[in-house]
């Protein structure tokens, strides 16, 4: 198609149409269709114009790149699958770097094309969006009904990975600057973990020999931190990491810190009873205040009255002391706990129940939180675990390698924070002029 063409050839096919549809000889849908068909192509054709008369970033043969020299190496065709399913060529300056270890496309830099693997950037971010929202294989399906053509599940794949790679953990760069200087009344600050399968990776396998190896689950953690004034939340960000705990207690505190925390007036850490959460909030929020999720409680609650050895009790009693738990009565309910405890059937996990209220007596003022609006359930943590993690990697018969694991994950907190689209922006290399070496 050429741009001259477009007036006369929508007037025939609005034409076409027109009569198909009073002739009952097609639908409503395929009329659609038909229209998407000719605006993807008109699409196409646009911006192949509009490529057709961008200028070069330079015409040096001799630069200097970073600490490298590129020598000029001629013309040579660039070719990327657009938004619109359209095949673009283009031609560009290609140079060689004088100490080897590949080249460099100014062009393709400028027009972000040197990380969209065959795909121009709006396109690679839509298949690193799906591929990060749903299983590789429904991820293509969906896109593909979408777009309007069909995109492979590989194609997905291979995009999602490859931005993965490009994402860093680092929270100082993974949120916004100004975030930091945004106050609040108050900062709640919730952490919790799960877990996902790996495949077991052993050193000198691969190929589809390490994929029968034996499946390794790995632990997860997440934290979700969210700025709340006048009862309201005006910002959340939700973060997830692989590895070591007290490499993600690195991950959480740089976390709040970027999102703001030496400026909200008050801090919530707010957990379940695991003894690394406490430890997170002596390290990386002094001064916080600490609140036990209700609703970890109240499950211990239910695992101490599950001991009781007449059962006819455990119900009443159960919900008796969640009552008292939530009016702020925690050392009463201890002390009854104890008075309980030889009527237990196993006594020595009666004493573990009890030790769990007694450790976090302090975390447990229920009555005086509520009043100052404070929330006591970490619900949100634990709902964003079965989305961020659960939905997305712990699918029937899935199974992962750590790289590709680590790599999808970060495409998804991005995605999950609306901030994926920041790495298609492209990031032209500094360069300036050498000598013409021969």
């Amino acid at each position: 198609m050429e741009i001259s063409d477009v007036l006369p050839r929508s007037q025939v096919l609005v034409k076409e149409l027109s009569e198909g549809l009073n002739g009952g000889l097609c639908s409503l849908e395929q009329i659609e269709g038909r229209i998407l068909g000719f605006v993807y192509e008109l699409a196409h054709t646009l911006e192949r114009e509009v490529l057709a008369g961008l200028r070069e970033p330079t015409q040096e043969n001799s630069l200097r790149v970073g600490e490298r020299t590129a020598i000029y190496a001629g013309m040579r065709n660039a070719r990327f699958r657009n938004r619109f399913g359209g095949t673009v060529v283009l031609p560009r300056r290609c140079y060689k770097y004088r100490e080897g270890g590949g080249g460099w496309n100014p062009l393709d830099e400028k027009l972000g094309l040197d990380r969209c693997l065959g795909y121009s950037p709006l396109m690679s971010y839509l298949l690193s969006s799906f591929g990060a929202s749903e299983p590789f294989g429904r991820a293509s399906e969906l896109l593909s009904e979408a777009l309007g053509f069909r995109v492979s599940p590989t194609a997905v794949q291979r995009n999602t990975e490859a931005v993965g790679e490009r994402i860093t953990d680092n929270p100082y760069l993974m949120i916004a600057a100004e975030k930091a200087q945004q106050n609040c009344e108050v900062m709640v600050v919730q952490v919790d973990g799960t877990i996902s399968p790996q495949i077991l990776e052993k050193q000198g396998l691969s190929g589809r020999e390490s994929l029968k190896q034996p499946t390794d689950w790995k632990e997860c953690n997440v934290v979700v931190i969210q700025k709340i004034t006048q009862g309201e939340q005006v910002d959340r960000w939700t973060g997830a990491r692989y590895g070591k705990h007290a490499e993600f207690e690195t991950y959480a505190g740089r976390a709040a810190l970027a999102m703001g925390q030496h400026v909200a007036k008050k801090v919530i850490f707010l957990a379940d009873g695991a003894h690394t959460n406490w430890e997170l909030q002596r390290t990386n929020f002094p001064g916080s205040v600490g609140i036990l999720d209700f609703y970890h409680a109240s499950e211990h609650l239910g695992s101490f009255t599950a001991l009781l050895k007449d059962q006819r009790k455990a119900s009443p009693l159960h919900h008796r002391w969640a009552h008292m738990l939530r009016q702020g009565r925690a050392l009463q309910v201890m002390q009854e706990l104890r008075h309980r405890a030889d009527r237990v059937a196993d006594r020595d996990a009666a004493i573990r129940e009890i030790n769990y209220f007694r450790n976090n007596l302090s975390r447990m003022d229920y009555d005086r939180y509520e009043e100052q609006g404070f929330p006591i359930g970490s619900g949100l943590v634990e709902g964003s675990c079965k989305f961020v993690v659960g939905k997305r990697f712990k699918g029937n018969g899935m199974r992962w390698k750590k790289q590709d694991n680590t790599r999808v994950l970060r495409v998804r907190v991005e995605k999950l924070n609306g901030t994926l689209q920041k790495y298609f922006r492209p990031e032209p290399q500094n360069w300036t002029p050498t000598a013409c070496i021969a």
